[in-house]
């Protein structure tokens, strides 16, 4: 991997003694962005969608798969990734820019359990059952150990149910999203619900394309309010949106693309 496309994240301090894998906040988490509008390693490709790998501990979760399977996978394959490393796929939501891309897993003959929420899970086990066993996630579940989904998120004014991770870290909460159709801020606050801990990261797709910039404006001030620390804006975010967040948080932006690694932990 060129070195440009490596992004260590600091930890707070740990205290000497090792705490047991158990223990999630005590695991380093890594998540390396297998597919982005943009790319952070020029050997790979870029498409219109977004999927990330999220490792924990010994643990290997793959959210979101992308819009193209060739592109996808061809990106696994620059990277040195064995697909059969993966040992679970969470799906954000239904949209073929997020889900296209596990035929490409299909083909290479990965079969995991998939999660999905109940409101599209049907469609996907029509599609992919023979391949993944897909299982209807709850709000809080735990997809691998220390990983959690926020469970269904639904806007009314927009009804795209979708789902994104929590990750307690040491440094705080890790939130990973697809295209936050819900609502960035929702989700933000969901994840404060969720576990006592203050938000350290938040990455993904922020869906604003099309937002004022006087709305944009409120929600970076948002994010300060509820204490954000560090802000991945990506994907479906939009390019002006991203800049306001960039120009907000400076040395705090973690730029985004395919191929970005991202490590949080000792």
């Amino acid at each position: 991997m060129t070195a440009h496309a490596f992004l260590l994240v600091p930890a707070l301090a740990l205290g000497a003694s090792p705490a047991p894998h158990s223990a999630p906040a005590r695991d380093t988490l890594r998540i390396t962005v297998l597919y982005d509008n943009t790319v952070a390693d020029p050997r790979l490709g870029a498409a219109w969608g977004f999927a990330a790998l999220i490792e924990h501990g010994s643990h290997t979760l793959l959210f979101d798969a992308g819009g193209d399977p060739r592109v996808f996978t061809g990106n696994l394959d620059s990277l040195g990734i064995d697909p059969r490393r993966i040992e679970a796929v969470a799906v954000s939501h239904a949209h073929g820019d997020h889900t296209n891309g596990l035929q490409g897993l299909a083909e290479r003959g990965v079969s995991v359990p998939l999660y999905a929420l109940p409101a599209f899970a049907s469609a996907l086990r029509d599609q992919f059952g023979g391949t993944f066993a897909v299982e209807e996630t709850l709000p809080s579940q735990e997809l691998i150990p220390g990983v959690f989904t926020t469970g269904e998120m639904v806007d009314p004014a927009v009804r795209i149910p979708e789902q994104s991770l929590v990750v307690p870290t040491d440094s705080g909460l890790v939130v990973v999203t697809g295209c936050a159709h819900q609502g960035i801020v929702a989700i933000v606050r969901r994840a404060r619900e969720m576990f006592d801990q203050p938000v350290y990261l938040v990455l993904g797709g922020f869906h604003l394309i099309g937002k004022s910039d006087a709305q944009v404006a409120d929600i970076v001030a948002e994010f300060r309010r509820l204490g954000v620390r560090k802000v991945g804006a990506t994907h479906c975010t939009g390019d002006a949106a991203i800049a306001a967040f960039a120009a907000e948080y400076g040395d705090d932006f973690v730029s985004m693309g395919a191929g970005r690694v991202v490590v949080v932990g000792s």
